[in-house]
């Protein structure tokens, strides 16, 4: 905008707006061009500083075998809120936390000694598993027990059960070293017992976690095969996942949760993170050795909630990671 000065008759001088232009449009367009000016740096800032995919927060967790405390913490799980939940073979505590570590539960029960895998209902209540006591266990969500469910396992040491629960209150058991899944119904029914392998083109898996998605379908963890088994939720095979197949150097672990669209499952080095929409399409790999640490490690366990937040179980720091998911 061009101004030009002019003096008064007293000599004082003063602006004046060139082609007859009103003082008052004058200021309206100045303000009105600053505005316009501010917005496009504004944009331009914005665009600048997108958020990555996948965004650290921050970590909590205090070691130890109290309650509250982390002493060998095996699995993670969240509700319908977005609450945590971390069972611990250490101290035997079934622990509850906010999404930022605030404590909100904690309780014992002496006949879960070995707890391996853990879920959340619709409802609010608790599912672990233990082999130990070849069971899973239900809890009410303030923390007592409901009911054992026992199963018929094969004497071994190494027997690893995986717990999942669908929106449809579809109860999910995987006995990894009988390679059967077992399915309840919401009022503990036994509706179905079945083989992954049996349904695999090929006939060969070996499966070692599960997790289930909104739709009430299943994925499965085969480490051994580097894939992700995907089933309906009565035992009919839809597809699989390779996790090399679009020629990325990955090595699954058998560490896998799902939310909303997409897959999530750590690498076998448990440093890096893989996403894949549920379809099958490959997302994004995220390396999360700045806050785990580098050098190889057991792959740790995941859970996303239904606010976007990833959660990373780092048992050796008696800690979680919280992660923003951006997309």
């Amino acid at each position: 905008m061009n101004f030009i000065w002019r003096r008064d008759a007293r000599g004082a001088n003063r602006s004046g707006i060139c082609r007859g232009t009103s003082l008052a449009a004058a200021i309206v367009l100045c303000v009105v061009t600053g505005l316009l000016a501010g917005c496009s740096q504004n944009n331009t800032h914005a665009q600048s500083e997108a958020p990555p995919p996948i965004a650290y927060v921050g970590s909590w967790g205090v070691r130890g075998d109290g309650p509250g405390q982390l002493d060998q913490p095996t699995c993670i799980a969240t509700d319908a809120i977005g609450n945590v939940y971390l069972a611990d073979a250490g101290s035997h505590f079934v622990n509850k936390f906010d999404s930022r570590g605030t404590g909100l539960l904690s309780y014992q029960d002496e006949k879960l000694k070995q707890p391996q895998s853990i879920a959340v209902d619709a409802g609010g209540a608790i599912y672990v598993t233990d082999a130990s006591r070849q069971s899973a266990f239900v809890y009410l969500p303030n923390g007592d027990r409901y009911r054992q469910l026992r199963l018929r396992l094969r004497p071994n040491s190494e027997a690893n059960l995986s717990v999942a629960v669908d929106d449809d209150g579809l109860i999910h058991i995987l006995d990894a070293e009988a390679g059967r899944i077992v399915a309840y119904t919401p009022r503990f029914r036994l509706v179905q017992t079945w083989q992954p392998a049996a349904k695999t083109p090929g006939g060969k898996a070996r499966v070692q976690a599960m997790a289930a998605s909104s739709d009430g379908d299943l994925y499965l963890a085969d480490p051994a095969g580097n894939r992700i088994l995907r089933f309906t939720h009565d035992g009919h095979f839809v597809a699989a996942i390779d996790g090399a197949a679009d020629g990325v150097d990955r090595k699954l672990s058998s560490q896998l949760t799902v939310s909303g669209n997409y897959l999530f499952v750590m690498d076998a080095n448990g440093r890096m993170l893989h996403v894949w929409s549920t379809d099958g399409r490959p997302k994004l790999d995220v390396d999360l050795a700045p806050e785990l640490g580098q050098g190889n490690r057991p792959a740790p366990a995941l859970a996303v909630s239904t606010h976007k937040e990833l959660f990373v179980l780092d048992a050796s720091g008696a800690r979680v990671l919280r992660y923003r998911v951006n997309f």
